[in-house]
């Protein structure tokens, strides 16, 4: 158990228990677990979690055990009535004061959280599918006599008929302009400057996760025998993926790498990471840096769009988070006739209906054309 924290989310790493906090071994329980947070901690180093799985992991079961702590009942006194109050506790932590902070902090800052912000739907579902997942390890470890979250039934959700989250093609420029006027004026937020213009251009054009460029090389931009450009990712599930590379982004690419003192275009086997630090070419960025950089230019963006009295574009940018630009791209590609066999395959999905999600011409389409049947009949 040497390296259980190792394996922990960095804003929620599960304690280890004291002495008073351990429990008894069950009889015919399949591990050596004696307290819920070993338990946890084994269950998080379950063979080939993808590194996304096992953050979410880490997270709720954090959230959770902290949850229990104040209620004072552990992972066996957990009954079906305290899954009913936490699925209801996800919706609207209180005290809020307590639970939910304004921003995100590091897990050290006196004003970290639990939570940013209060969560939507489909992030409390996820959170209780998560908990499922734990409860019924625990009971197939032997830790548990029973599940109780078999109770909750059969947890799915609601299939939307669009993706919303997504921001029009009148943004990006807005965008643009807001890494243009990111300061430059000493070497630091000269490359500073340099990396948020590229990963803005980046995460859009290329429909990418927010750790998928993370975690990227600069070799992962390779060309064809075609001369064609392509991404290169690991995705969800570690499964690996490639995604085409407009020349536009080739020429941002060239750029970034310049102000890096780079050659212009990576090397075959280049393993420098995508998303440089400024503190040192072999160093990659945090996914947290590249969100909080992202971040920095929706605000701007959209303190720009609203001086200029377009509040409702302002708003989408401001409520915007990285995996905004995916689904934008996505959604572009859509409006703008690419085949959904093509969007399944930019967007990595596993089903083809998922790309039709990001359909929405035909919606705006049908909503011209029934208002355009006058209420009152023109003469």
């Amino acid at each position: 158990m040497a390296n259980d924290l190792d394996l922990m989310d960095e804003d929620f790493p599960i304690r280890r228990p004291t002495e008073a906090g351990r429990a008894a071994l069950l009889p015919g329980t399949l591990t050596k677990a004696s307290s819920d947070q070993e338990l946890v901690a084994l269950w998080l180093r379950r063979p080939n979690l993808s590194a996304d799985t096992l953050r979410a992991g880490a997270k709720e079961a954090a959230r959770f055990l902290m949850w229990c702590a104040a209620h004072h009942v552990g992972l066996r006194e957990v009954r079906y009535e305290h899954l009913v109050a936490y699925s209801e506790f996800l919706d609207n932590p209180r005290p809020a004061d307590q639970w939910i902070a304004p921003a995100k902090y590091r897990r050290d800052d006196p004003r970290w959280r639990p939570f940013c912000g209060r969560l939507q739907p489909k992030s409390q579902l996820q959170a209780l599918i998560i908990l499922k997942g734990l409860f019924a390890w625990a009971k197939a470890a032997g830790y548990l006599n029973a599940d109780p979250s078999r109770l909750l039934g059969r947890l799915s959700p609601g299939l939307p008929t669009t993706i919303e989250r997504y921001l029009p093609q009148s943004a990006i420029p807005y965008l643009l302009t807001a890494c243009a006027n990111l300061p430059s004026a000493t070497a630091c937020e000269e490359l500073r400057k340099a990396r948020i213009t590229f990963s803005v251009m980046a995460y859009y054009s290329t429909a990418t996760r927010l750790r998928e460029l993370v975690t990227a090389q600069m070799s992962s931009f390779q060309q064809n025998e075609h001369s064609q450009w392509w991404l290169h990712i690991i995705g969800k599930g570690s499964r690996a993926g490639k995604v085409p590379v407009a020349q536009e982004l080739i020429d941002a690419l060239k750029t970034y790498r310049s102000a890096f003192g780079l050659p212009p275009l990576p090397a075959p086997n280049e393993a420098l990471p995508l998303l440089l630090s400024t503190r040192g070419k072999q160093r990659a960025i945090s996914a947290r840096v590249a969100a909080r950089n992202l971040q920095t230019i929706f605000k701007a963006a959209a303190k720009q769009a609203s001086t200029e009295g377009k509040h409702h574009l302002a708003a989408r940018m401001e409520n915007a988070s990285t995996h905004w630009l995916r689904h934008s791209q996505l959604t572009h590609q859509a409006d703008a006739g690419v085949p959904l066999k093509s969007i399944q395959l930019n967007g990595r999905h596993a089903d083809i209906s998922t790309a039709g999600l990001y359909q929405h011409r035909e919606e705006s389409a049908r909503h011209a054309e029934t208002v355009a049947i006058p209420i009152i009949p023109r003469e």
